[in-house]
């Protein structure tokens, strides 16, 4: 007898349309509002709002993440708005702004107005992370190379600690940071070939309006039932996502 096929786990939260949903629908609500409150709903100034500057060059993609992540966590921690100095990375070229790969805090754009002629950050090491950054903001602190070596990263902040586990915030705390553009969801779905990319939550059904897809994968080329090339912007028509 044939053996049955197992049926294979929905890692990529792909349904049945080939769609995967993007976003940060897990996420806690009262978390959430806690977060965009320190975050993106900020109210930043040059005179009073200590800031977290995060230099961005350390090598490899993994290696980025991780450091976009802990020095977000940092910053709460400190109570500080999160920015990122030098975008794009030195070693990482990409096309891709800032805003399309991460949620920017309020401070991030009067930081990149304030073009202050700073040197450009070759590379993030111990011995090459710089240990300041120049800026109009009174209150700043540059996170150096080594901030994985912080006690703080075994801590939750104390509104959260008897709430969320610790791995529970570092999820929140990433599902709130990355919210992916219409352009890198486009290259999402370039490397996903056929799969169209939704901003979490789906839509109920029977709510009286259809959520704009971020992405709609173009249809199988003949001959090639994984679908064809991704143009660098998304389509207009949402007809494959329905």
């Amino acid at each position: 007898m044939p053996r049955p096929r197992r049926r294979r786990q929905n890692l990529l939260g792909v349904d049945d349309g080939g769609l995967v949903h993007v976003g940060n629908a897990t996420i806690d609500a009262a978390l959430t509002q806690w977060l965009s409150a320190r975050h993106g709903s900020l109210k930043c100034d040059y005179d009073s709002t200590p800031v977290y500057f995060a230099p961005m060059s350390p090598n490899g993609i993994g290696n980025k993440v991780l450091a976009l992540t802990m020095s977000f966590h940092l910053a709460l921690m400190q109570g500080r708005a999160f920015v990122v100095t030098d975008w794009p990375p030195a070693t990482l070229p990409t096309s891709y702004p800032l805003h399309e790969v991460v949620r920017p805090s309020a401070c991030q754009a009067l930081f990149d107005e304030d073009q202050r002629g700073r040197p450009p950050i070759a590379k993030s090491t111990i011995r090459w992370s710089p240990l300041t950054t120049a800026s109009r903001f009174k209150h700043a602190f540059t996170q150096p190379h080594w901030c994985h070596q912080s006690t703080r990263l075994l801590e939750v902040p104390p509104e959260w600690a008897s709430r969320v586990s610790w791995l529970q915030w570092w999820r929140a705390l990433t599902q709130h940071l990355y919210s992916p553009g219409r352009r890198l969801a486009a290259g999402m779905a370039a490397t996903l070939r056929a799969a169209s990319l939704l901003r979490s939550p789906a839509p109920r059904a029977g709510a009286g309006r259809e959520e704009a897809p971020l992405w709609v994968a173009p249809p199988p080329a003949a001959g090639d039932p994984a679908g064809g090339e991704a143009s660098d912007s998304p389509a207009s028509s949402s007809s494959a996502a329905a």
